[in-house]
């Protein structure tokens, strides 16, 4: 059975129906599946390698994957489990140039599924403040218990000057938990004066995979304090690399920290990121502002992330 990988995509075994057209060389398909993050195809071959081992011998045709999606349903999984499924499965065949999998069929399943099952899943993320900030930088260095006992003084330390880079670098720069693990040394440089804060510089995400465009944030106070004593200590480096973790581990410990702090909030890697449409609404950015600090390509998702704050301060609560 095939599935996407991290590294390759194999094309699905050839099907008994209708011929399609020459399917695409293998560097053509290598340069397809480059144009989505790491992230991405990290989440779409998980999805296929669990649909091509609950679908056996079947062909991966639109009734078996509205199939699949009903197993998903009674299994109790979201929608957006569901939707992965199908985004997972479509991109395969477009990049094996076979037929759309996910026809009438699967289209009826996942809207009834979105339906009938909008409140399963983990919940969307709360938004991570700037008073949260302040909170992990105060004591992101504190030793905390592990299973080898109390950290000692000087390991927390190292800890402690890591962590206040990843949540500074997930809220106030509004990086992604991917962005955050590739950032380079190179990438960051301070601001000219009389500012005292730092740049940082995008050089891809998920709004802008070929780097095409600049995309610089903006960090200061102890964010940039804590990015300009963490390059003192590991220049000169055998890595460039800000932040030399992976995605996943970066995730574990923004969510560590901030439970160390005391945050009894639902936190993940993106709550930074949602926290900082929400701060600089509140405080009167406009979306235009907000977009351009967070590199959001739309006003709807500013509107999404905000949604709170924009109600907590609008019309009704200003003029009634």
């Amino acid at each position: 059975m095939d599935h996407l990988t991290i590294a390759r995509i194999e094309p699905e075994p050839p099907s008994t129906s209708t011929p399609t057209t020459t399917a695409p060389s293998p560097t053509a398909r290598r340069l397809a599946v480059a144009s989505i993050s790491p992230n991405t195809r990290e989440s779409y071959s998980r999805a296929l390698r669990q649909f091509d081992t609950w679908r056996g011998t079947r062909p991966p045709d639109d009734s078996t994957l509205a199939a699949y999606l009903a197993v998903l349903y009674d299994s109790g999984r979201s929608p957006s489990v569901a939707a992965l499924a199908v985004a997972a499965a479509r991109f395969r065949a477009r990049l094996s140039d076979h037929p759309d999998p996910a026809g009438k069929a699967t289209g009826r399943v996942l809207a009834g599924f979105r339906r009938t099952a909008a409140d399963r899943g983990r919940g969307r993320a709360d938004a991570f403040t700037a008073d949260h900030l302040s909170a992990v930088l105060a004591t992101c260095h504190r030793p905390r218990k592990s299973r080898r006992g109390i950290e000692a003084q000087a390991v927390a330390a190292r800890r402690g000057r890591l962590d206040a880079v990843i949540a500074g670098l997930l809220f106030m720069a509004g990086l992604r938990r991917s962005e955050v693990a590739a950032l380079r040394w190179s990438d960051v440089t301070d601001a000219d004066a009389p500012t005292s804060g730092v740049l940082v510089r995008v050089r891809t995400s998920k709004t802008n995979p070929a780097g095409e465009t600049t995309d610089l944030r903006y960090v200061k106070d102890g964010v940039a304090a804590a990015l300009r004593t963490l390059r003192a200590e590991t220049q000169p480096a055998t890595s460039d690399r800000v932040v030399p973790l992976t995605a996943r581990t970066i995730a574990r410990r923004f969510i560590a920290a901030a439970a160390a702090a005391g945050i009894d909030r639902r936190i993940t890697a993106h709550s930074g990121r949602i926290g900082l449409a929400s701060e600089l609404t509140r405080r009167g950015a406009s979306t235009t502002d907000v977009m351009l600090a967070g590199n959001w390509r739309t006003a709807r998702m500013v509107a999404h992330y905000s949604a709170g704050a924009t109600a907590e301060h609008g019309a009704v609560a200003r003029y009634l």
